[in-house]
């Protein structure tokens, strides 16, 4: 996740707050020293702010040094009386976008933490000073061009390439702007960076018109998700010597964004904004839960943010021309000429290589190339839907352009109307959730509980206190952040009697509606992911009830979202011969079997075990580590448990999680071990059952099921008791 410094949102809301007693900009004659972020040389903001008739003349000039389409025209729109854009406005986007990468920040070959950057010439890369903060902090990190989605929905190929602090590095605090080099070929020693081209930074006043009235364009990977646009909706407001607010939907993986006007010229370099804070200046989500405040910082993704602010363009190329007054590397920046890839050009490849980055398709060509096509829609449109389709035919006597055609919806596709319907009306106040009582003999085993460190972090039901998601036989509570469970606790009731289902099996995941959706991951994060959504309390385990249908009702509620953790294959499919998933079965099998005046009877704990350096996948750390605790009672009716860990032993060490092939590159090794230990590692509280523990010490691999079944016939584990 991207951590935002709380010194820095509180300067931005000084300055914000300032700003708003200023209505107009030519209204500057003694700027309010909250305005002007500390430090900045007088030199730097001198001349920045224009009065509103001579803005708009500038204003009127650059768009006729643009060109790009007639000057009335986009005049028009910049003074927000006109929706519409030229066709031109499509191949513009797709220039600006392939000189936006994802920057993916990395610890030796572990990804932490992601943010946002674009070329600024062929050899500087821009992004936040919050990003890099020192130049030692550019390590092994990396810029990801065309990491975004085809027209297919597929991930296309993206190409990386390192950054080169030693050749280039400046950062400043105060504007929140640091320029890095980047290496002249991608990893792979293939491409060029010259290929990918660069966003011209343009020093000239007049970019944009006056408040309220012109919108923004965005290009970013929020949360280091694929490639987004945010197109515009996002309202300039507010300007001020060293930079600009806006209100826009720009999450907070969009750190480093370039911020754009219609012509696709950068205005400015996304920075940070107001966020919304409760009574007691505490920052809250937008479900007016507390923010935790960590280390100086808060999670970005949860802040609901007022308005944006991005550092103005022509700031920072003043600011970096003071201080470096004579690197060739920055007098570059002030060269507009480049080679143009148009959207029908493609990238030059090297014989032997990954085929070209922006390839030709139908949807592309024209057979007039001259023509221009004029679009006209209320803004109104994006503002419901989110999209517009648009159809264009040729009446010119030859064959009309159509599009190629789509498949059908496949069947997920049209199961989602009804999942999100699933989703909104499940109705939960029937389930009951885990049993402390269950296994009987008058013990009460309650769910064990994530320690202080870690509770804080636990999400709370909506317009509760409590953070225990009860469901049927089983109950999990949800890390906020990571947005998987810290635990889920099952009762397991092996008697044949119970078992009626016989159905087959078809997995439907939800979100849980008494959380807000936002702290849930979803089929977003999985789809073409390897990962599978990993069960923490089994399918199979609730898969018991009165009748066959309570048994399927209870077992299909297990796909839940707030019950699974990112999980390969070889875990999760005992069918693929994970021990993981064999775990419960075998002592099932063993122990478990119900028999004449005894009952079959388990209680499993289960969860993932968080930690600091776990990599980053999509924006999200992901565990690797996972346990289980397995209680029972013997023929005596004594109180037995016994703890597994599963490590992932062995990731190859240069290997992108973004490109593994999860299957082929990862070992696992199944440890039993001693519940003590799982306490100092998990966070959670599991005193309660220590003293039944029957690890007899030493790191015990688990090799087979077969160890497993003789561990249980060691300690005479029939899970049996007389009734």
């Amino acid at each position: 996740m991207m951590q935002v410094p709380l010194d820095q949102l509180a300067e931005s809301e000084s300055r914000y707050a300032a700003l708003e007693q200023i209505p107009v900009r030519d209204t500057f004659p003694g700027l309010a020293e909250e305005i002007v972020p500390a430090d900045v040389p007088a030199s730097v903001v001198a001349g920045n702010i224009l009065g509103a008739d001579e803005n708009m003349q500038r204003r009127k000039q650059m768009l006729a040094t643009v060109k790009q389409e007639p000057v009335d025209f986009a005049f028009e729109r910049a003074i927000g009386k006109n929706d519409s854009v030229y066709s031109n406005f499509v191949e513009l986007i797709s220039q600006a976008k392939q000189r936006v990468g994802r920057i993916a920040i990395k610890q030796g070959n572990r990804n932490v933490a992601f943010a946002t950057g674009f070329m600024v010439s062929y050899n500087l890369l821009l992004t936040n000073w919050h990003v890099f903060k020192t130049k030692a902090s550019v390590a092994d990190s990396e810029v990801q061009f065309f990491y975004e989605l085809d027209i297919h929905g597929s991930p296309g190929s993206a190409v990386s390439f390192a950054l080169d602090a030693d050749r280039f590095y400046y950062a400043s605090k105060e504007l929140d702007y640091c320029l890095v080099a980047v290496s002249p070929a991608d990893t792979t020693g293939t491409r060029s960076i010259n290929d990918i081209g660069y966003l011209f930074l343009d020093p000239a006043l007049g970019k944009l018109g006056n408040e309220e009235e012109e919108a923004l364009n965005i290009i970013h990977h929020p949360n280091g998700d694929y490639k987004q646009l945010s197109l515009r909706e996002n309202l300039f407001i507010k300007i001020a010597p060293t930079s600009i607010w806006y209100k826009t939907d720009t999450a907070p993986g969009s750190s480093g964004s370039p911020v754009f006007n219609d012509q696709w010229q950068v205005v400015a370099l996304h920075h940070m904004g107001v966020g919304q804070k409760n009574a007691a200046g505490d920052y809250i989500d937008k479900d007016g839960k507390v923010i935790p405040l960590v280390n100086g910082a808060i999670d970005a993704s949860r802040v609901v943010w007022i308005a944006n602010e991005g550092i103005r363009v022509s700031v920072i190329l003043k600011d970096i021309a003071l201080n470096f007054p004579d690197e060739p590397l920055v007098k570059d920046l002030s060269s507009p000429k480049q080679t143009t890839l148009t959207a029908q050009e493609k990238l030059p490849a090297k014989e032997n290589t990954t085929p070209s980055l922006t390839p030709k398709t139908p949807a592309m060509e024209t057979n007039n190339p001259a023509a221009n096509v004029n679009i006209s829609f209320p803004a109104s449109l994006i503002e419901r839907n989110g999209m517009i389709n648009i159809h264009i035919s040729q009446g010119t006597g030859t064959a009309p352009v159509t599009p190629p055609k789509t498949a059908e919806p496949s069947a997920a596709e049209a199961d989602f109307e009804e999942i999100k319907k699933l989703e909104q009306e499940t109705d939960f106040s029937a389930c009951k959730g885990y049993l402390s009582t269950f296994l009987g003999r008058g013990l009460n085993i309650a769910m064990p509980q994530p320690k202080a460190a870690l509770k804080k972090f636990a999400a709370k039901l909506d317009g509760t206190d409590s953070i225990v998601l009860k469901y049927y036989h089983y109950s999990t509570i949800l890390h906020a952040v990571r947005r998987m469970p810290i635990i889920s606790a099952i009762n397991v009731d092996g008697d044949p009697a119970k078992r009626l289902d016989d159905s087959k099996r078809k997995d439907v995941w939800l979100r849980d509606n008494r959380l807000s959706f936002d702290l849930q991951l979803d089929d977003s994060f999985y789809k073409n992911s390897g990962f599978d959504r990993g069960h923490m309390s089994r399918r199979e385990d609730a898969n018991w009830g009165a009748t066959a249908d309570d048994a399927k009702r209870n077992a299909d509620l297990t796909c839940m979202y707030t019950n699974a953790c990112p999980q390969v294959a070889a875990i999760n499919q005992s069918s693929r011969k994970g021990l993981w998933g064999l775990l419960e079965k075998v002592i099932l099998e063993q122990g478990a079997t119900a028999e004449e005046g005894k009952t079959a009877r388990i209680s499993v704990f289960n969860g993932p075990i968080f930690r600091e350096d776990d990599r980053v996948f999509r924006g999200v750390q992901v565990p690797v580590d996972f346990f289980k605790i397995v209680l029972w009672l013997t023929d005596e009716g004594d109180l037995k448990a016994t703890a597994f860990k599963l490590s992932q032993q062995s990731l190859v060490d240069d290997i992108d999680w973004e490109q593994l092939d999860l299957d082929q590159n990862v070992q696992f090794k199944e440890y039993m071990c001693s519940i003590e230990e799982l306490q100092k590692e998990t966070g959670i509280d599991f005193s309660a059952i220590i003293p039944f523990d029957t690890f007899e010490g030493g790191a015990e691999e688990i090799t087979s099921a077969e160890m497993v079944a003789a561990h249980v016939k060691k300690h005479n584990l029939r899970n049996a008791q007389k009734v």
